[in-house]
């Protein structure tokens, strides 16, 4: 019995730094969702600007509106006049093991408008995805949207 009490001991360290440092992690990514939304809708601006898109975003939507959607983050449309009532998705697009940025236009209706790819890279990667790929993410951010509409 001597034998078995060290072992079980070793072992329940281990587990306890593990749950520890995924808890820490964890804690870790939901408080600092503010700051990553900001940077990711300024590097998004940034975009939007580079390829004269006259779309700006505004502030952030609050991170439970994620849903089923591929991880992103939703956000107001700040400009122009006529998409106020619209609410821009930033996601990114695995595509050959690289992340592609973009950014879908959803309508009040819960309806993508537009899909705009943010970058260069972007641009040139998004003509090879198949269409399939792309309505597949688009149905996905579609069925998401409606839960952000009627709760805005």
């Amino acid at each position: 019995m001597k034998h078995i009490t060290p072992a079980l001991k070793h072992k329940a360290v281990l587990v306890g730094w593990i749950a520890g440092i995924t808890l820490a992690a964890s804690l870790l990514w939901a408080i600092s969702f503010p700051f990553r939304a900001m940077r990711l809708m300024h590097s998004a601006n940034r975009a939007l600007a580079s390829i004269d898109d006259p779309r700006r975003l505004g502030s952030p939507l609050p991170d439970q509106y994620s849903g089923q959607a591929p991880m992103g983050c939703w956000y107001d449309i700040s400009e122009p006049e006529d998409a106020q009532d619209s609410v821009f998705y930033v996601f990114f697009i695995m595509r050959n093991g690289i992340l592609v940025p973009c950014g879908v236009q959803v309508s009040d209706q819960g309806i993508v408008v537009d899909i705009v790819p943010l970058g260069n890279h972007a641009q040139k990667a998004i003509a090879h995805i198949p269409g399939g790929i792309i309505d597949l993410y688009i149905r996905r951010i579609e069925s998401a949207a409606s839960k952000v509409v009627n709760e805005r």
